[in-house]
């Protein structure tokens, strides 16, 4: 185990200097070293960096998502993300609602880890001062179940908030242009054309092939390797 951290530490370090020297394929493949043993939010915002360098803007918002679900309060990697998604050249077609994306960032202040943890935590205390309150009848108990209870209903919301971004159906376009078919295969008819970058939604897998939909519900069938999932299946 130790020897492990070790190698990984060695690992991260390693792809730092690449990175510092401008020796992008070399910074990202100490980062894959690294990302096999412990991935952690600055190892995936460290590779993203290296390949938004190397024009893998795809690839580089795969890192920055899986970097902002570990730490989303870091405004360096909101940042990041944000800049490679306006990099890219497919636009979503979705408007984006702006008091529901301001409620979901207000959710998201919590990673999904710490929002877990915190659930089972309130839901004891609060199990357990109302279970004192209607033993007891004081009333001295009623405000702290009360904020008990409002403080595990906010730790409830920002988990579930962040279920659709866990999903392992989330991919990102890594191809520089992919053109989406009727069917799973080369012999159907082209749909539309999507570009490096886009963040799609899996809906169906056979063989080789996944039928991939875009924002705004556009969709069609692509050769799997167009895209890299952000979370894969464990």
């Amino acid at each position: 185990m130790r020897l492990a951290e070790d190698h990984r530490r060695r690992a991260f370090v390693a792809g730092n200097e690449a990175y510092e020297a401008g020796e992008f394929i070399r910074a990202v493949e100490q980062y894959d070293s690294a990302a096999v043993r412990a991935p952690n939010a600055a190892l995936y915002y460290n590779r993203g960096n290296a390949r938004f360098k190397l024009g893998q803007v795809g690839r580089a918002i795969a890192d920055y998502n899986r970097a902002f679900v570990l730490a989303p309060g870091d405004p360096d990697i909101v940042h990041n993300l944000e800049f490679a998604r306006a990099w890219r050249r497919d636009r979503p077609a979705a408007a984006v609602n702006p008091v529901l994306a301001a409620l979901v960032r207000v959710l998201r202040l919590l990673s999904p880890a710490l929002a877990g943890l915190l659930s089972g935590l309130l839901f004891l205390l609060c199990a357990a001062c109302f279970g004192l309150l209607a033993y007891t009848r004081a009333r001295a108990w009623l405000w702290p179940a009360l904020i008990l209870f409002l403080l595990f209903g906010y730790a409830v919301g920002s988990r579930l908030s962040w279920s659709g971004e866990l999903s392992p159906d989330r991919a990102v376009v890594i191809r520089p242009e992919v053109a989406l078919r009727s069917g799973p295969g080369e012999d159907y008819g082209d749909l539309i054309v999507v570009h490096d970058g886009l963040e799609v939604v899996v809906r169906e897998r056979r063989g080789a092939w996944v039928l991939l939909q875009a924002p705004g519900g556009e969709g069609g069938w692509a050769d799997s390797s167009a895209v890299e999932t952000i979370f894969p299946r464990r």
